[in-house]
């Protein structure tokens, strides 16, 4: 079957290609890939993670969000930690705890929800058995691959101030140690060779026994005796109430688009807010990163940011205002701020976010976007599973009565934005990103080129770009200085990154869709990516 599959990892993109050349859908592409994705880039995705997809069904002409949000384990409660915290970092708002408690080990886990997300996926939309979809990250998990440099770049990153060296994920327990640690003591670097057997041996129990075998049955078993032994704040019985959340997409509109992105606690809230304040501006008529363009874009995306600090949460848990939020005269609120050239007074910065992305779209006219990751890798991989877990709760709040407190079965928030655009009823876009909290600001950004800007999607994911959600204002070095001195004389804080393409902005995956023709490209920022085409 025709079609196009976009990610950032080369060997994923091929293996969901091949499922198209196997006469399977999009659907089956991208479970496929998601899988593989698990295999060639473990520190950003893994069976223990989590994620959302969104979905169109050309057979039903409906579009599907599938939430597989982490929540937090039923032995947690709001006041666990409340009198250890030190503070919080300015990046990102983690909370700071003497021993990393949040970050590394088995009690900054949150039940995962990958593997029931997939499943789910595979139950309602695919064409082709989960063997089939599963057989490949089967074999390159046992075969196992050399390292590359976006592997490796990620255990040599620089530690924010306040967290623990990222290469300290790769040391934390036996399980993952014995997955990245040589004999002579350290860990593999760009080229040395890796495999995950026992990967293979959990992918295998999964074809044999379903999804549910993770949540349910005798891999479950093993999973819950692990972490009650090492103290960990999720259950067995955490793990049998797991469900996904099927839902309708948030809908919005932009110029002569619908857009469909994901309910909260996702980020499609904080998309389609930035949206309805950038319509209320005639951004074609302004020079592409140009002063102008440039101060509405970044102040859009602080204004945004304020929505993301006081109301983005779980709403099962938090009442959010989002009917206001995403009102026309919200909207129209900001743009007069903007005018006024007016910005919000907090603080917040950005870091690299775990995290990956995928897109894929056939020629029968299904499409799916898809954004899976493990926050950052806990450093737990329980024995003889090869499963890497996430750390969730690195992101919630130890503080009691906020919108991302901790309670038990309360999902994390997050800016994940996996999106389908439409144009006359059709399918003309899917696009998404990994990148922590830069998401939605990258994904903003991406669809305006395209829409506004007329760009194709190279030009649309490769133009330099701007990140803020609040104050400073981010931009990458490709940004003309006559541009940041003209922002900087409107009041703004802009923060220059050394990088043309920052490898701390979200790495932008996008398919367009016309008259049946796909044209389709993955971001350059860091180590960029591959996009394959299979054609009938």
């Amino acid at each position: 079957m025709k079609g196009v599959v976009a990610a950032p990892q080369p060997m994923a993109t091929e293996i969901g290609a091949r499922m198209l050349e196997r006469g399977g859908n999009a659907f089956d592409a991208a479970v496929a890939a998601a899988v593989a994705q698990i295999v060639f880039d473990p520190f950003m995705c893994g069976l223990g993670g989590w994620g959302s997809a969104t979905v169109y069904d050309e057979r039903c002409g409906r579009t599907e969000s599938i939430g597989f949000w982490p929540t937090i384990g039923e032995r947690m409660y709001p006041e666990v930690w409340v009198n250890d915290v030190r503070g919080f970092t300015d990046i990102w708002h983690f909370a700071l705890f003497d021993d990393f408690r949040n970050m590394l080990g088995y009690q900054a886990i949150m039940t995962p929800g990958t593997v029931a997300g997939l499943g789910e996926l595979h139950r309602r939309y695919c064409t082709r058995s989960w063997a089939e979809l599963l057989q490949p990250g089967i074999e390159w998990s046992e075969r196992g691959y050399p390292v590359p440099e976006y592997m490796a770049a990620v255990l040599r990153e620089s530690a924010i101030r306040g967290l623990p060296h990222p290469g300290l994920r790769a040391q934390r327990t036996p399980g993952i140690r014995a997955l990245w640690q040589k004999a002579d003591g350290e860990l593999r670097g760009r080229g040395d060779h890796y495999s995950n057997p026992d990967q293979a041996r959990t992918l295998e129990r999964l074809v044999r026994h379903g999804p549910e075998d993770f949540y349910r049955g005798e891999l479950a078993d093993v999973i819950a005796r692990d972490f009650e032994e090492n103290d960990a704040f999720v259950t067995r019985t955490d793990l049998e109430r797991y469900q996904v959340r099927r839902e309708p997409p948030i809908q919005g509109t932009y110029r002569d688009c619908d857009v469909h992105s994901p309910p909260l606690p996702g980020g499609g809230l904080l998309l389609q807010q930035m949206l309805n304040v950038l319509e209320c501006f005639e951004l074609c008529s302004l020079e592409h990163n140009g002063p102008d363009h440039a101060y509405i874009i970044a102040a859009t995306l602080s204004w945004a940011g304020v929505t993301r600090f006081r109301h983005l949460a779980d709403p099962r848990f938090w009442d959010v205002p989002v009917e206001r939020l995403l009102s026309r005269e919200h909207a129209a609120d900001i743009a007069a701020r903007i005018r006024r050239r007016e910005l919000p007074d907090h603080r917040a910065l950005n870091a690299p976010g775990h995290t990956t992305h995928l897109c894929a779209a056939d020629e029968q006219g299904n499409c799916v976007s898809i954004t899976h990751t493990l926050t950052t890798c806990s450093g737990v991989v329980v024995p003889g599973t090869g499963t890497y877990w996430n750390d969730c709760v690195a992101l919630m709040d130890p503080i009691p009565g906020r919108p991302n407190s901790y309670v038990p079965g309360k999902a994390r928030a997050s800016a994940i934005s996996p999106t389908i655009i439409f144009r006359d009823g059709r399918p003309c876009m899917v696009v998404g990103a990994p990148g922590g909290w830069s998401i939605t600001s990258a994904v903003v950004q991406a669809i305006v080129n395209i829409v506004d800007f007329g760009m194709s999607p190279t030009e649309a994911v490769s133009a330099p770009r701007f990140h803020s959600e609040g104050q400073p204002v981010f931009c990458e070095l490709r940004i003309p200085q006559a541009t940041v001195e003209a922002l900087q004389s409107r009041g703004m804080q802009v923060e220059q990154q050394a990088f043309n393409y920052a490898p701390s902005f979200a790495r932008v995956q996008c398919i367009a869709i016309d008259q049946g023709g796909f044209d389709a490209a993955s971001d350059p920022r860091r180590d960029g990516g591959a996009v394959t085409f299979s054609r009938s």
